[in-house]
């Protein structure tokens, strides 16, 4: 359960996802970032999932480090899972207004165990960004 969480809440504090898509997400959809972040932490690209994070140009150096210490953690996680094996967008929601969504991924890693996980996301001049706010 704690790696379902941390896994989750990675995405979460997103809201509390490498050759696929570029750094900053740009012209791409809410769940190709929401994805892409995924991969960047499966490949330990801690630097470009932290690119896909909404609001870290405002982060002070102290909470850059630890956001990316945790994302680093999310990284170890997916590596004890044996990484991930494949991901299918479950629901993308944009809201009427195109500045928000909500995305569920299923995910099923390399030894087997499959999780649901949910990030917002908010749009911004550079595209998607994965929501950092509860």
């Amino acid at each position: 359960m704690k790696k379902i969480t941390l896994v989750t809440l990675a995405l979460a504090i997103m809201a509390s996802f490498s050759l696929l898509v570029s750094c900053s997400g740009s012209g791409k959809s809410p769940a190709d970032v929401s994805k892409s972040f995924l991969l960047k932490l499966e490949k330990g690209d801690v630097d470009g999932a932290y690119n896909l994070l909404n609001g870290t140009g405002e982060a002070t150096e102290e909470e850059m480090q630890k956001m990316k210490a945790f994302l680093g953690e999310g990284s170890k996680q997916l590596a004890e899972k044996k990484g991930i094996k494949s991901i299918e967008v479950v629901e993308e929601n944009i809201s009427e207004d195109g500045s928000k969504a909500d995305v569920t991924l299923k995910v099923t890693y390399g030894n087997g165990e499959v999780d649901e996980t949910n990030s917002v996301l908010r749009k911004s001049g550079e595209g998607w960004k994965i929501s950092i706010e509860k």
